[in-house]
């Protein structure tokens, strides 16, 4: 991995991200970083291997042979889930205290599609805790466990008495979390 070469067209730059995106759970913040490289591989967009291309390919190869060392989930254990939400991207941070420290499980992030960078911060930071869950079900499915977020603004939800439209279908499944 370290010894891979620059790729020249698009057929070598998938090459690429597809080992990487393989791994992508254990790489923090994967879609922020590979954004610029899955932007070379769109439709109709002409393959100029920019500085930014060249600093997120090396970003992904060294966090893919470097350290942080992630822990095995231990059963029985609560696990504490992390989310958060920007303009183009959802992250999330999967963990557990074990012997008295708090390490990492996994990651997850994922670039926002066109309607969703249109949301608003509330909506969008709830698309990041429902997201998150989805993906994260196989810890999650069944136990209790803890969320935090950085936008208080979501306590609302558990007040809300008649939702309406995207906001009664992310509340559904909101609701079937807590």
């Amino acid at each position: 991995m370290k010894n891979w070469k620059s790729p020249t067209d698009v057929h070598q730059l998938r090459s690429f991200l597809g080992l990487c995106t393989y791994y992508r759970t254990f790489v923090k913040d994967f879609s922020t970083i590979a954004r610029p490289l899955h932007k070379l591989t769109e439709a109709k967009q002409k393959f100029i291997w920019t500085n930014e291309c060249n600093n997120a390919f090396n970003k992904l190869k060294d966090a893919l042979t470097s350290a942080p060392i992630l822990a095995y989930p231990e059963a029985g254990k609560q696990f504490i889930l992390d989310t958060d939400a920007s303009h183009e991207s959802i992250r999330t941070v999967l963990s557990q205290e074990i012997d008295g420290q708090e390490r990492v499980i996994a990651y997850f992030s994922k670039c926002q599609s066109r309607p969703e960078r249109n949301y608003c911060v509330t909506r969008k930071e709830l698309l990041a805790i429902v997201k998150a869950v989805e993906h994260f079900h196989p810890y999650l499915y069944g136990s209790r466990f803890l969320l935090r977020t950085d936008h208080a603004s979501l306590t609302w939800l558990l007040n809300l008495k008649n939702p309406e439209c995207q906001v009664a279908r992310l509340y559904k499944c909101y609701r079937n979390m807590t």
